[in-house]
């Protein structure tokens, strides 16, 4: 079935993931955040405890500012991803926003799995490349820049993560629409 935007006769919602109200899926989706964030710092010391990684101090206060504003930068350019994707699949402009929490592309579009799987999983894929090939074309004492992006990039899509599991497992009949932070999964019934 091709994504559409009406809900086909015969299909009703069978579950919703709300990331702003649930807060079992609040609690669960910031602590695999934080499992990502600490093992990737954990990483973070041995990469420089290797060597891989170094930090030069006469460089440190260019290097950090370089990233924190990636790091601001990387918000709006993940959701933008998610964006370009959402239109690819609807042919209509996402809609952006931001909670208290999340910074957010949504649709009112129903997406069939597949191409909602793509829409989910694309920021952090596309970003994820982005970074790793930073990490190996940058000199060393520049890396630990593109690798905190990376730890950044892979904490911050918790929630884009906690979505694909649950969905991956469903049948190719289900629907979805997700409007931001809340994203409705139907199927025939």
């Amino acid at each position: 079935m091709k994504s559409t935007w009406t809900l086909p006769e015969g299909y009703g919602q069978k579950y919703l993931i709300d990331l702003k109200d649930n807060k079992r899926q609040f609690r669960i989706v910031n602590g695999l955040s934080i499992a990502i964030m600490l093992a990737l710092a954990a990483l973070l010391f041995q990469l420089l405890w290797y060597g891989f990684l170094e930090l030069h101090f006469e460089g440190l206060p260019v290097q950090t500012l370089v990233m924190l504003v990636g790091m601001i930068a990387y918000i709006p350019l993940h959701e933008l991803v998610h964006g370009i994707c959402i239109r690819r699949f609807s042919g209509k402009r996402a809609k952006y926003g931001f909670t208290l929490v999340y910074a957010y592309a949504g649709s009112d579009c129903y997406f069939n799995k597949g191409d909602y799987l793509i829409i989910a999983a694309a920021p952090v894929v596309f970003w994820g490349l982005i970074f790793l090939l930073l990490l190996f074309l940058l000199p060393v004492n520049w890396r630990w820049v593109p690798y905190v992006w990376q730890l950044f990039n892979l904490s911050g899509a918790a929630g884009d993560f906690y979505v694909f599991h649950r969905l991956h497992r469903e049948p190719d009949t289900i629907l979805c629409q997700d409007t931001g932070v809340k994203m409705a999964v139907f199927d025939r019934l």
